[in-house]
Parts: C-alpha cells; structure tokens; sequence
C-alpha cells in the first residue's frame, strides 16, 4: 500500500512500507517509475529532471532510474553516456 505525497506538474512521490516511488505522470506506470529509499533523494531526482542537468552521483542504479524516469531524449542520451563510464 502506497499514499502519495508529492505532487508536481509531472512527478509524484508515493510513500510505501519499503521506501519512496517517484512517478514521471507523464509515462506509463510501469515504465516511468523507480524506487528508492529515501524522500531526500526523490527531490534530488525530481530537480534534476526538471533542470536536464547530469547527476554528480555515479551510482548506476541512480543513473538507470534517472533514466527510467526522463521522457527526454536528449538527457536520456546524456545519462545513458554516463552510464557508460560506471
């Protein structure tokens, strides 16, 4: 079970008993969610998206939810380079 508790004009943050989901509304839930652990990290995420700026993170999991939750193309290329360099 899952209640949300942020919400922006493309992002929606859900609290779960394992941790936090960050949803991009505008994809399919199956394609454009991640999960991660903390609230903090959501935001962080969320901001990035919003400002297409590259993650100083080089953890591959954040770089493939990152990923996961972009719709554009140009910064989804951008992360997928990183990604090449972990």
């Amino acid at each position: 079970m899952s209640t949300q508790i942020y919400q922006s004009t493309n992002f929606k943050v859900y609290k779960t008993e394992q941790g936090f989901i960050v949803h991009n509304v505008d994809k399919d839930f199956s394609n454009g969610h991640t999960h991660v652990q903390k609230y903090d990290t959501c935001m962080v995420m969320i901001k990035l998206l919003k400002d297409k700026r590259p993650p100083k993170s080089k953890s591959r999991y954040f770089l493939e939810s990152l990923l996961r939750l972009s719709d554009d193309e140009v910064y989804k290329h951008e992360l997928e380079r990183l990604l090449l360099s972990v």
